[in-house]
């Protein structure tokens, strides 16, 4: 009787395990779904620069004009910091382009001469990026457009002498990438920029500007 119980029992139990066995393994080899967390492939950046392009030629204008007019020799242009910023867009397999807007406004006054400076600059870039185990390099290049407008008083004889300008710009990029969790990335990055103007007024505003800049860009992501 006892035996009979007992197997009764056992039978029991192994038809009420049998499913549960067959629900579990089931389960175990259907792997579950997580959600895909994306990063947003749409990010905005502001960045600053030291350096930047040499006013060798257009100083040489300035030199020309000062010595029709018989006016004082000025300061020579230089440029120390640029302001960029815009909208990049990740287009995927390390691929991005960008949107970019910036420019600088320098004032200095020295012995008789105070130049005036603005340079205003829109364009864009194709970006390629290599990731790294700790950071991602990147590199790449672009079209843009110049404004430029200059002028110089003097402080001894009543003049302003000025140069403006619309220029073309072809530049390369050069940056390394650090990427925090939260999305924001910090890069240091190199420009090489070569501009020549379009359509002249005159053959002595016909000029270049070229150099390098060195500056730290800070990326935010942008989430919907």
């Amino acid at each position: 009787m006892k035996k009979s119980i007992v197997a009764l029992t056992m039978s029991l139990v192994a038809s009420l395990l049998l499913p549960l066995s067959v629900v579990l393994g089931q389960q175990k080899q259907t792997p579950v779904i997580q959600p895909k967390v994306g990063v947003s492939p749409l990010s905005v950046f502001v960045s600053g620069s030291y350096f930047g392009p040499k006013y060798t030629n257009v100083n040489a204008v300035y030199q020309v004009i000062e010595h029709n007019l018989s006016l004082p020799a000025g300061n020579d242009f230089k440029s120390y910091y640029f302001v960029l910023t815009g909208v990049r867009f990740t287009l995927g397999n390390g691929q991005a382009v960008q949107g970019e807007f910036g420019g600088s406004v320098m004032k200095s006054t020295k012995d008789s001469s105070t130049n005036f400076l603005q340079l205003y600059y829109a364009g864009g870039s194709y970006i390629i990026s290599f990731p790294l185990p700790m950071v991602s390099i990147y590199g790449g290049g672009g079209l843009g457009y110049l404004w430029l407008n200059s002028q110089r008083t003097y402080g001894t004889r009543l003049g302003v002498a000025t140069v403006n300008g619309q220029l073309v710009q072809l530049h390369g990029i050069l940056g390394i990438e650090f990427f925090d969790p939260s999305g924001v990335s910090f890069a240091l990055e190199g420009r090489y920029t070569n501009a020549t103007t379009v359509s002249p007024t005159r053959a002595d505003l016909d000029f270049t500007l070229k150099g390098i800049d060195v500056g730290i860009r800070i990326g935010v992501p942008i989430t919907f």
